[in-house]
């Protein structure tokens, strides 16, 4: 009998609010920044292959076949220009670089002038020409043939191999679990919500009154989770099938198949997330009789998403091993959206993933079982919204009860 009353609750929440206007809305909205994102990026310009032109004065006495070693180095990495500076004189070198004409200059010995920044790469190619024509002239001294000494120094090819799958690059990991942290943080946020709407809509029509002259409350509660549930995943898939469609298009990005072992634990938080932050906003509404009253009680349920919001971030895209991150991973109130950041960064083992999961689902039933309680105090309760004293005091009741 009960299994039927809730499953005609959840029916009823799922036909109302999946016809909803802001249901739809929200689900066009979220489908739409999923799937343009992929499609945005497909239409930025892909770096040019066109090789940098950089120019290069080279003075007097500048050391025997450095220009012919510069220019071998420059193959494939720069386009180069040559300037011969040896009848100019400094003040016109100096002019030459404060107006672009000149990227550097090279004088004898072995000095590199700039107009005002060092260019670290166009340093790096000078250098090496420097230092291999510097060794060819002393090789040349020494009475050594050069063919030999370019044997001895020609370059080795290193073989890198990886014991990890190397194509799951940090910057894939970074993405995927930015992702689960929007959707975590998102989803329980806008179906709660919804629950606390459905309550004060109910409340304020006196159509609860005539729902509770048939089912208990807590019946009345799950069945309202359960349907409000539902919808949530149904979102989640819709979200989810048109991210992949898009990246199957449009191409702009490979997928490791490692990143998607997240996927089950993202699922499973989003769903703790959802059980939670329902029962709690149903039991805010519960509180209140009117709608513009919303705003005064929702307050204190905001913040620990918020806090795991912004920890989530730095989480993404910076320490994600963190004390203060991983204390919240096992916090049932932020833990939805710690743990899938975690999971795709690599950072957490398998027992804290099962720890986290079991303090989550504990969590979320013990929540029920005292939200059902004081539910039953606050549902018919109408006029002035019940104070936070009066609440904590219903809750130590009903805990009180359960326990006798």
């Amino acid at each position: 009998m009960r299994r039927r009353q809730i499953k005609e609750v959840a029916l009823r929440e799922v036909r109302t609010r999946g016809r909803s206007k802001g249901y739809r809305a929200i689900t066009g909205i979220l489908l739409l920044l999923v799937v343009a994102a992929p499609i945005g990026i497909s239409f930025i310009p892909a770096p040019s292959d066109d090789l940098r032109e950089i120019t290069i004065g080279i003075g007097a006495d500048v050391v025997d076949g450095f220009e012919d070693q510069l220019t071998v180095l420059a193959d494939g990495t720069f386009e180069l220009t040559t300037v011969d500076l040896n009848d100019t004189d400094d003040e016109t070198v100096d002019g030459q670089l404060s107006a672009g004409d000149l990227d550097v200059a090279v004088q004898a010995p072995h000095t590199l002038i700039w107009d005002a920044t060092e260019d670290s790469s166009i340093s790096s190619l000078i250098t090496a020409a420097l230092q291999q024509s510097e060794a060819l002239r002393r090789a040349d001294d020494l009475g050594l043939n050069p063919g030999d000494l370019g044997q001895v120094f020609a370059p080795i090819d290193v073989e890198q191999q990886f014991v990890n799958d190397s194509s799951a690059t940090e910057d894939v990991r970074a993405g995927v679990a930015f992702f689960g942290l929007m959707l975590a943080f998102l989803l329980p946020q806008i179906f709660g919500q919804f629950a606390m709407m459905s309550v004060v809509e109910e409340k304020s029509t006196r159509v609860v009154e005539v729902l509770l002259s048939q089912i208990r409350p807590r019946t009345l509660l799950a069945g309202k989770v359960l349907g409000l549930t539902v919808l949530a995943l149904v979102q989640l898939a819709i979200i989810i099938v048109g991210l992949i469609a898009s990246l199957l298009v449009t191409r702009v990005v490979d997928i490791p198949a490692s990143v998607w072992q997240f996927v089950p634990i993202l699922g499973l938080s989003v769903l703790g997330g959802l059980l939670i932050y329902m029962t709690l906003f149903a039991l805010l509404g519960s509180l209140i009789s009117r709608q513009e009253d919303q705003a005064q009680v929702m307050l204190p349920v905001f913040a620990p998403l918020f806090l795991g919001y912004f920890v989530g971030q730095t989480a993404v895209f910076g320490n994600a091993e963190s004390l203060l991150v991983k204390i919240l991973t096992w916090f049932p109130l932020t833990a939805p959206m710690l743990l899938p950041v975690r999971v795709s960064r690599d950072t957490i083992g398998t027992g804290e993933v099962a720890l986290s999961l079991g303090l989550l689902a504990l969590s979320s039933y013990l929540l029920f079982r005292l939200a059902s309680r004081v539910y039953e105090f606050t549902l018919l309760r109408t006029g002035s919204r019940v104070g936070w004293g009066e609440l904590i005091r219903l809750s130590r009741g009903s805990v009180a009860d359960q326990a006798g």
